[in-house]
């Protein structure tokens, strides 16, 4: 996995370098220009810790002349006049540079002893520079930022202490650390991802994407770091890895910050793998590492971690989720040998029916043949444009088939526009989540929903619909009522295989993947496919019209 994992990076490193471009001026040269977003994206430096590994490997200076490259352009660019780095040349966030400091710092981490001398004191200027300002951030009263911020500072601080020795940067982490320490629920997921951070009906901002792929992970790091809180974090990560589905992704289906969801976590945060690679001792993490690692290397197209099917789709890939992940893959390349993964049983996998989060809010489902997410959580950090709740089916995953069902947003609109990207020479695809649409109102949007179940019997209901999802003897059961309404069933779909449709249009079988049956015609187009950015995937559009009672059944 060790191997997989240098291997996968160098790939990934290469492929990046190849977008470098030689201008006359600092303001562009060395930078990477994104083909998906048309802009230089202002976290290149973070590949500085990639990079290096490679140089330790191969001896070839090159790969450490680009990571020094890199760190130039951003001093140049992106310097504040508080000695950190903005997010972007045309974002003005700095919080970022804990993350940016974190790669410097796990280049002298791992490779200080080795490093030129050059490099290594120009590099150590730069990491205490920025733990300079950033141990004065508790004191801004206008730096409110979300939980991945806590962590990140923390950690870094506590990088910075273990490098310099300055015993005031681990005084000042204590702040960071104590306050995400206050900000798990009842459950263990950590929230505060968003403000207000608690809803009227009691669920919290939580979003499993950043979770999973950042805060947790720089957690682990911390106590790594620390030697504090190993137990705790690692019960942490436990808690979180019920949203590790059986193939490696991670269900962020319902996050406050879904709309920047990708299948395997999220556009701009580092990578499970970057935790995982800390606890590897452990036979289910060492097993969820690895399944993580092959769906990175399955969703690696044209030397770039690409969203799962946007190749298919023919959308250029953002290289925003390759320079970002690398630095997990950097991590793991790092990680002492294990001789064997095993392979086990993920929390996810275990057969427990249902199991309620987010005070009832948030519904898992967890039988012999599926997996499935239902969300009613008010709790959001954006506007009624992203909602993902509303008692809808967010998410439906067959353990033999794999995805099915997987939420967007209700409309695409990009809360971060340099880290988001549009559809190449499209419309906006629209809302795939599967719900009920009345009046052309979506149910994901509306608050009023009663989520409950009964065994493993799914039931929600509004004042002009109810939808149940029966799950048993292999097979989904949808139970509709309204009395004029259209539910929509979005299936996740390659263009390659082929759907057909009975002639009174009542069954539905797509090649080598489910039956579905009706009692009332559906509408679909058999050759039609809608790729959506939120999740990264394609779809095959399915609605039916329910005047009354209608019944839709999956296997």
């Amino acid at each position: 996995m060790k191997q997989r994992a240098y291997k996968l990076m160098k790939e990934w490193c290469d492929t990046l370098l190849s977008y470098q471009v030689k201008t006359n001026t600092k303001y562009t040269n060395d930078a990477l220009l994104c083909p998906a977003c048309h802009v230089v994206h202002g976290r290149i430096p973070d590949l500085c810790f990639p990079l290096t590994v490679i140089w330790a490997e191969t001896g070839d200076s090159a790969y450490l002349e680009q990571a020094d490259r890199l760190i130039d352009w951003a001093e140049y660019n992106l310097k504040s006049t508080d000695g950190l780095w903005y997010n972007d040349a045309g974002n003005r966030w700095y919080g970022t540079s804990a993350f940016a400091s974190l790669a410097i710092g796990d280049a002298l981490y791992h490779f200080g002893d080795r490093l030129p001398e050059p490099y290594k004191s120009k590099w150590t200027a730069l990491l205490v520079r920025m733990a300079d300002t950033a141990a004065t951030l508790d004191q801004r009263e206008s730096f409110r930022p979300v939980s991945n911020y806590y962590c990140g500072i923390a950690t870094m601080l506590a990088q910075a202490w273990r490098l310099t020795g300055n015993v005031h940067y681990y005084e000042k982490s204590k702040y960071w650390i104590g306050i995400a320490l206050e900000r798990f629920d009842r459950d263990g997921l950590l929230y505060g991802e968003g403000y207000p951070m608690e809803a009227d009906d009691g669920s919290h901002t939580v979003d499993m994407g950043y979770n999973l792929e950042e805060s947790i992970p720089l957690l682990l790091r911390y106590a790594e770091l620390t030697g504090e809180y190993r137990e705790l974090f690692r019960k942490r990560l436990y808690q979180h890895l019920e949203f590790l589905l059986p193939d490696g992704a991670i269900d962020d289906s319902f996050g406050t910050r879904h709309n920047k969801w990708t299948y395997w976590g999220s556009r701009t945060s580092d990578g499970l793998i970057a935790g995982l690679a800390l606890v590897l001792d452990d036979p289910v993490l060492a097993d969820a590492c690895e399944r993580v690692l092959t769906l990175y290397e399955a969703c690696t197209h044209d030397g770039l971690l690409a969203m799962p099917m946007a190749h298919e789709a023919g959308q250029p890939t953002c290289l925003h989720h390759t320079f970002a992940h690398a630095k997990a893959l950097a991590t793991l390349a790092c990680a002492e040998q294990i001789p064997s993964v095993p392979k086990t049983r993920l929390p996810c996998e275990v057969e427990y029916g249902v199991r309620a989060f987010q005070n009832g809010k948030l519904l898992l489902v967890s039988d012999d043949t599926f997996r499935a997410t239902f969300s009613a959580i008010h709790a959001h950090l954006l506007g009624d444009h992203a909602a993902n709740g509303g008692g809808s089916m967010n998410l439906l995953y067959h353990r033999k088939y794999g995805l099915l069902c997987a939420a967007t947003t209700a409309e695409y609109e990009p809360s971060e526009p340099l880290n988001q990207q549009y559809l190449r020479n499209a419309d906006q695809t629209a809302c795939m989540t599967a719900q009920f649409v009345v009046n052309g109102e979506m149910a994901c949007k509306d608050k009023n929903v009663r989520l409950c179940a009964d065994g493993t019997c799914v039931t929600a209901e509004a004042e002009r619909w109810n939808a149940t999802y029966a799950f048993g003897d292999g097979a989904l059961e949808i139970s509709l009522r309204c009395a004029d309404g259209v539910y929509h069933l979005p299936i996740v779909c390659s263009r390659k295989q082929r759907v057909t449709l009975s002639e009174d249009r009542c069954c539905l079988q797509i090649e080598y993947g489910p039956c579905i049956r009706s009692d009332v015609p559906l509408r679909v187009d058999c050759d039609c496919r809608a790729f959506h950015q939120v999740g990264g995937l394609l779809y095959l559009p399915i609605e039916l019209d329910v005047h009354g009672t209608a019944r839709v059944t999956l296997r």
